[in-house]
């Protein structure tokens, strides 16, 4: 049997793309391992959304290359969807590249892999992304043990200076309630506790047998899965806030399963720099957001993203930003320097930010945010959290986790100390919140 390893880089949807490519490949022969040695083929699920993602791409690329001279390493992902042409010229080594706007593909991708002959160059595909959403019953999940990303549309109609998503990923495409439905019950019955719902924008699904209103938007998709019975965890990420449902508040304050944790992509708080970014939105109407949110979900988790250096930023604008940040008080917030994206209106405006000036902007962000994530975690001092368990560390009573106001990779942990033998991950125990350590809780073992 053929043996294949996918290297995966990048985002939350490359990694669901990167298990059905794993398990479309499986169906048809291969074996999926987890180690390139000794493998027959390689591929490197790419990541392009932004340059140093951009580069580590292509530095894994060379590594593996450079390790396994004698092993085919094929290229997919965001990546090679965008830089097929570059890549091809650039790494004539690679024998494939492969798009992402149908990773069920794969299959036909390989088959004809083995066609290639000495001399030929590296083999193009790039599907068009024109068809449904593939419904592939997943096998192996690259997440910790009882999670699971749950992609339910792909693609975005939003039109941001910035960003080159709507070139790579195509345009929007959303699965049905029914398709959706009959995947979370599958992974239900393998144990999985939380469902982490992704898409560009979650507020723009809508099935398409309906409408994007109540009848067949994202409040009613949410509905539909909190009528299964037992006890999970659904997380909302990436919800664009002009646009946030304010429908699902009803729906989280009513059963706890939805957690009270929202990612909501504001990316500045300057009308000045976000309508040079092609977006509505302003400080005011993002802090009312924020308020009307909390206001209803007490113990809610925020998160966002935020761009500075973008192309004519003032010192004014950063002040704006710092003077939104200390009001909000979001609970976790990820900094990025502007990175110029080929084809994107913003790469070619100009009033550029010296990158000095960038990287000291974004210090400056960080430090503040730094202090309001300690604040705000230090509410749940003295309170019983419940905690999924992703990593016991070994030798001693300790287990990190996370509670339901922490996403996978990208916020903080809880620390579990005292923790007995037998719990595993994927388990979900109570904790004791006994204190904040940096961006994590520390806590004691309840049950």
């Amino acid at each position: 049997m053929p043996s294949v390893y996918i290297e995966n880089l990048g985002c939350a949807k490359n990694q669901v793309d990167a298990e059905i490519m794993g398990r479309c490949l499986e169906d048809d022969g291969w074996s999926w391992v987890d180690d390139p040695d000794g493998s027959d083929l390689i591929i490197v699920n790419t990541c392009g959304f932004i340059e140093p993602a951009q580069q580590e791409s292509i530095d894994t690329t060379l590594s593996l290359l450079a390790a396994y001279p004698e092993t085919p390493v094929a290229l997919s992902g965001c990546m090679a969807q965008r830089f097929a042409d570059e890549l091809v010229e650039g790494l004539p080594e690679v024998v494939g590249v492969f798009g992402n706007r149908e990773p069920q593909e794969v299959v036909s991708f390989v088959r004809r892999l083995k066609d290639r002959r000495p001399g030929d160059g590296p083999l193009v595909r790039l599907p068009d992304g024109n068809g449904r959403l593939a419904a592939v019953d997943r096998g192996r999940l690259l997440s910790h043990p009882g999670s699971v990303y749950v992609k339910i549309a792909e693609g975005c109609e939003h039109n941001c200076s910035f960003c080159a998503i709507p070139s790579i990923r195509g345009r929007l495409r959303t699965r049905t309630t029914s398709d959706i439905l009959n995947e979370f019950r599958g992974l239900r019955r393998r144990g999985i506790h939380e469902f982490n719902l992704i898409a560009q924008d979650l507020a723009a699904w809508h099935d398409e047998t309906g409408g994007r209103d109540g009848t067949g938007g994202f409040p009613a998709l949410l509905r539909t899965l909190l009528q299964e019975e037992g006890d999970f965890w659904l997380r909302s990420l990436y919800l664009y806030p002009d646009t946030f449902p304010v429908e699902v508040l009803d729906i989280a304050a009513s059963d706890g399963r939805l957690v009270p944790y929202f990612d909501l992509s504001f990316q500045h708080a300057s009308r000045n720099i976000l309508r040079r970014m092609g977006r509505p939105g302003d400080a005011e109407s993002y802090l009312r957001l924020v308020g009307d949110i909390r206001r209803r979900l007490p113990d809610v988790a925020l998160r966002s993203s935020f761009i500075v250096g973008f192309p004519g930023e003032s010192e004014e604008d950063v002040d704006e930003l710092l003077d939104f940040l200390a009001q909000a008080e979001l609970e976790w917030v990820g900094v990025f320097e502007f990175s110029p994206q080929t084809g994107t209106p913003a790469a070619a405006m100009a009033a550029a930010v010296a990158p000095a000036t960038t990287a000291e902007r974004k210090s400056r962000v960080e430090l503040l945010q730094q202090e309001i994530v300690h604040r705000r975690l230090r509410r749940f001092v003295g309170r019983s959290l419940q905690v999924l368990v992703e990593e016991r560390i070994e030798g001693v009573s300790i287990l990190l986790g996370r509670s339901p106001l922490q996403a996978p990779d990208v916020d903080g942990l809880v620390v579990v100390h005292n923790a007995p033998a037998h719990v595993a991950p994927g388990e979900v125990v109570n904790v004791e919140v006994t204190g904040v350590t940096g961006v994590d809780l520390q806590g004691q073992y309840l049950r």
